[in-house]
């Protein structure tokens, strides 16, 4: 008798954590034109919970998801994730709580001083989307009023418990004026949190030019429980929905989850209404993209009836492509700092590719007003913040964001350690000046190819193997770096005296690198500065190896790693721990070959 044959059928794939978080998102909103039963069995291939509970966290999702656990996933309840998302969503209530008070007191305080406002987003918006105003995830306060009234609605706010947080420069009439021109919104502090106040609904006016006239007019009420707020119109707010989320390439599942349902209960004709203001607009790119990825992530339907939308074309595809890869946790790593910067210029270049538009992207280029307070000039020296921006972008502080609340005198940060860095530049002697920029441009370099380039392609670049050692000359763990393929061969020792200063070559050099490091502006962590370094170390000769290492952070963690530069056995860059680190085997000629 033959034993019996081995079952060849493979078990199903896992589901990945992003892929279970939409799947999730598609119950709960129940907008989708797919199938409920492909998405409940998806949920149930996921192992890793803890890593849906994350995201749904970073995309501020936890109540839709919830919704789609609790009436279409029950038999999921053993997955442990319901607990972890009752707790955020109970933090969104609690803060929620304290918004709707704090709006009701600015609302108030306006509309008492005969200023119109609309509220943007927040807790109308989920009220009017999900029948609940703490149903959605609102992280501040946006109201809108009109650009002649601006000044006097945040004075009304300021005189009534809050206070600025930007802009945070010492204010004059050029700078307020350049301001206004570049950026649309003043953030305060006060009772609920932080409200921002806008001019307009961007900051390029031409990007959505709307008169604020205009979305008054076409505004409408919404009530929660006995108050009411007054927002924008169905058609404007789907309009600055899709524009907010496209300039923010939807790195937030929240702002296409709110797209999705605003899609889902339009009627048709309002539907095509908002199609012909985007083609007029020369917004068709961005309704294109939208409608893609509601399609591709969240199966929207659309309502029926309607005229044929845009199908887009290679700049919707672009967009939603852009956009699909920040949605996961390791690739929403790089989307950080400059990079996020970057990355929204990019999303309104290529979105309206219009004259003015583009004009205005390229001039938002050279204005920082951040800087503004870092070098106080008067206003007739106004226009020299521009050919300065460069030097004081690069020297900025790192962490640089908005500052704490309790910083109620409006003027900006002390910059101490930015203008030592400034003025120790401008006194460094030519040579190493350009050592640093050229270690600012390598770093960059280094940044780009480990953030965006697969390993395999540049680890050629790399020397990992053991340093080339002379026959005769000093030992291996001395501070003497000989150059890669010196026809000489190894100093005699009483040349030492007369090549001491390639000795300290190394150390100098590494030393710039670092401090370069902590003034660009991105992370430039150790693999990025050991490049760097053995770049410019190889461009004068000096031989030198990088050492990955690896350990491992918990029991339960993963690895945690780490790279450094040696010159002749010595650690010139990422010391510190490195005892604490395995070194890997080298891929450049011996050893495997990683990834």
């Amino acid at each position: 008798m033959h034993p019996p044959a081995e079952s060849s059928v493979t078990p199903p794939p896992v589901t990945a954590p992003l892929e279970g978080l939409l799947a999730g998102l598609r119950l709960g909103l129940g907008v989708g034109a797919g199938d409920p039963e492909a998405d409940l069995e998806a949920l149930s291939r996921v192992d890793d919970w803890n890593a849906v509970a994350a995201l749904a966290r970073r995309h501020r999702v936890a109540f839709p998801l919830l919704q789609g656990m609790q009436a279409r996933a029950a038999g999921l309840s053993a997955s442990g994730i319901e607990p972890r998302l009752k707790r955020t969503h109970e933090r969104t209530v609690h803060r929620g709580l304290a918004q709707i008070a704090a709006l009701k007191r600015a609302t108030g305080l306006l509309a008492a001083a005969d200023v119109p406002c609309l509220v943007l987003k927040g807790l109308p918006l989920g009220q009017r989307l999900y029948g609940h105003p703490l149903a959605r995830n609102a992280r501040d306060i946006d109201l809108l009023v009109s650009p002649r009234t601006f000044q006097a609605a945040e004075r009304v706010l300021l005189e009534n418990g809050w206070w600025r947080v930007e802009p945070r420069f010492p204010e004059t009439p050029a700078r307020n004026r350049w301001y206004g021109r570049f950026r649309h919104e003043h953030v305060l502090a006060g009772p609920g949190g932080l409200l921002e106040l806008h001019r307009r609904l961007s900051h390029n006016p031409f990007y959505i030019d709307v008169p604020f006239e205009s979305l008054l007019a076409g505004s409408a009420q919404v009530e929660i429980g006995a108050l009411s707020f007054r927002t924008l119109g169905q058609e404007d707010d789907l309009v600055y929905l899709m524009c907010h989320g496209a300039r923010h390439y939807w790195k937030k599942l929240v702002w296409l989850c709110d797209v999705a349902v605003v899609l889902a209960s339009m009627e048709p004709e309002r539907l095509e209404r908002v199609s012909a203001r985007c083609r007029q607009a020369g917004l068709s790119s961005i309704l294109a993209s939208t409608l893609l990825l509601c399609g591709a992530a969240l199966h929207v339907r659309l309502p029926r009836g309607a005229a044929p939308l845009p199908a887009g074309g290679r700049r919707a595809a672009w967009i939603a492509r852009f956009s699909e890869r920040t949605w996961c946790d390791e690739d929403a790593a790089r989307f950080s700092g400059g990079f996020d910067w970057a990355g929204q210029k990019v999303i309104g270049l290529i979105a309206k590719p219009d004259s003015r538009t583009v004009l205005h992207e390229i001039a938002s280029v050279f204005v920082g007003p951040r800087d503004w307070g870092r070098l106080d000039l008067p206003d007739r020296l106004f226009y020299l913040y521009f050919p300065l921006r460069p030097l004081l972008w690069a020297t900025r502080r790192k962490g640089g964001g908005r500052a704490p609340p309790a910083a109620k005198t409006g003027a900006g940060p002390r910059f101490g350690q930015s203008a030592k860095a400034v003025r120790a530049f401008v006194r460094a002697p030519v040579a190493t000046k350009a050592m640093a920029l050229e270690a600012a441009l390598f770093l960059l370099l280094a940044r780009l190819l480990v953030a965006h380039v697969p390993m395999r392609r540049w680890r050629r670049w790399l020397v990992t193997a053991e340093e080339p050692a002379p026959a005769d000359g000093p030992p291996a763990d001395s501070h003497f770096a000989f150059s890669a393929g010196d026809p000489e061969g190894p100093t005699p020792a009483g040349e030492h005296l007369a090549r001491a200063p390639q000795r300290r070559l190394p150390r100098r050099v590494a030393r710039i690198v670092r401090r370069a490091a902590r003034h660009v502006p991105f992370p430039a962590v150790c693999l990025p500065q050991a490049m760097a370094l053995q770049w410019m170390l190889r461009r004068r000769g000096v031989a030198s190896r990088l050492i990955f290492g690896a350990r491992r952070k918990t029991p339960r963690a993963g690895l945690d790693f780490h790279a450094w530069l040696t010159v002749g056995g010595e650690c010139v860059i990422g010391g510190g721990e490195v005892e604490t680190y395995a070194p890997l085997p080298p891929f450049d000629g011996i050893g495997p070959r990683p990834g």
